[in-house]
């Protein structure tokens, strides 16, 4: 007794799920082709008319309304030698280093970006070089990566002062490191 009543529950379920999803599956497109037939032929005439004769006329005119933009043209190349960048901030006073390299010695520099790509490690020891053209800039490759480093400081504070610049101009991961540095006389 107890199966044939779920039997008879299990065939009622699935006859109304059956009859609910046939029952929201009803196409619109066939309550409205008989309609559009009837009166297509009727208005097919009077629409094309309509539409030709409520389309608008192009006669205005956008000149007056145009912006003119003018744009500097940027001077490339030429990098001015006494950039005053550091408001009351003050610059070091490095020597040249036309002289000839003596030797190496421990020391600090700044660490600028670590990098596996070459070209982006000398766009950037390119873009320090010309903001900062009073120090070096080296690229060392320590496999697999490209670390541009620049100046060559005997004491840390100069080295934490340069990466204070540095990390104004945009470069956040700029740090003082230990290392071999050049000595010029």
């Amino acid at each position: 007794m107890k199966k044939l009543l779920f039997e008879i529950k299990s065939i009622f379920i699935v006859f109304s799920s059956i009859l609910i999803i046939y029952s929201c599956s009803a196409s619109t497109g066939s309550r409205y082709n008989k309609n559009e037939k009837e009166n297509s032929t009727n208005t097919s005439k009077e629409n094309k008319e309509t539409i030709k004769s409520t389309e608008p006329k192009e006669d205005f005119d956008i000149t007056p309304y145009k912006t003119q933009i003018t744009i500097p043209e940027k001077k490339s190349g030429t990098v001015s030698k006494n950039q005053n960048v550091w408001f009351d901030y003050g610059s070091p006073v490095i020597e040249t280093k036309t002289e000839s390299l003596v030797g190496t010695e421990d020391g600090f520099r700044v660490l600028v970006i670590t990098t596996d790509n070459i070209e982006e490690a000398n766009q950037v020891k390119a873009d320090v070089y010309f903001s900062l053209n009073t120090y070096e800039v080296y690229i060392d490759f320590e496999p697999p990566f490209y670390k541009v480093k620049a100046g060559d400081f005997d004491n840390q504070k100069p080295a934490d002062d340069l990466r204070f610049k540095l990390n104004q101009l945009g470069y956040k991961e700029a740090k003082v490191v230990k290392d071999k540095i050049n000595i010029y006389k």
